[in-house]
């Protein structure tokens, strides 16, 4: 969604504009309720790509506008999750075979990580630190700021301080748009679990912004 006028700089998608968003992979069921949209994974899907594990996804489920340009997305989110490894949180993808994600990660027998994934050249390496379990039982925010082709990937609590998880760097066509998006997904194969997104926003600045 291109911007041209200040008025245009930002666009919150949660509610009046989930529409708009494009789907990578139908979730088992999408809805709208009480102002929030709420999402229910497919089992076996996720984004990882070679390293380490011996296997390979590219079929999570992002919800996403194509952005030009510098940006800011972020989004506030509750996250049910029920089996080892379910996840949420922003994506942005260049193509199949570079992207990067953020989000919570859950391991039932603890502790969850909090981190995320940078793909480069087919190449996936997943940054973390330790979480709690209790920080399910909290609204959560991701952020990430573009800066040419840098990232700035950040977490929070809700109205608590933003945490710097990593700046990464991908190689960015020229005038491209990129995939920028929430997003959640399960790479077990015992089921899915649900997500409440309360907001999504992308914020374009620079040129685009103008």
């Amino acid at each position: 969604m291109k911007s041209h006028t200040e008025e245009e700089t930002k666009v919150e998608y949660i509610p009046e504009h989930t529409r708009s968003l494009k789907v990578t992979t139908e979730p088992q069921s999408l809805e709208t309720a009480n102002g929030a949209l709420e999402l229910h994974t497919l089992p076996d899907t996720d984004f990882w790509l070679k390293t380490h594990y011996g296997f390979e996804r590219y079929n999570g489920h992002v919800l996403y506008d194509e952005i030009e340009g510098d940006f800011e997305a972020v989004t506030e989110l509750t996250m049910d999750p029920q089996y080892t490894f379910d996840q949420a949180g922003l994506f942005v993808g260049v193509d199949r075979d570079n992207w990067l994600k953020t989000s919570v990660e859950y391991i039932p027998e603890g502790p969850s990580h909090l981190g995320a994934v940078v793909t480069r050249d087919g190449y996936s390496d997943w940054s973390t630190r330790n979480a709690d379990s209790d920080i399910f039982a909290h609204r959560l925010q991701f952020k990430i700021v573009r800066e040419g082709e840098d990232f700035l990937i950040h977490a929070r609590r809700a109205g608590g301080e933003w945490e710097q998880l990593r700046i990464a760097h991908l190689r960015c066509p020229g005038g491209q748009a990129l995939k920028v998006g929430l997003y959640a997904a399960s790479p077990g194969t015992e089921g899915g679990f649900k997500t409440t997104f309360y907001s999504f926003e992308i914020r374009q600045t620079g040129e685009n912004a103008e």
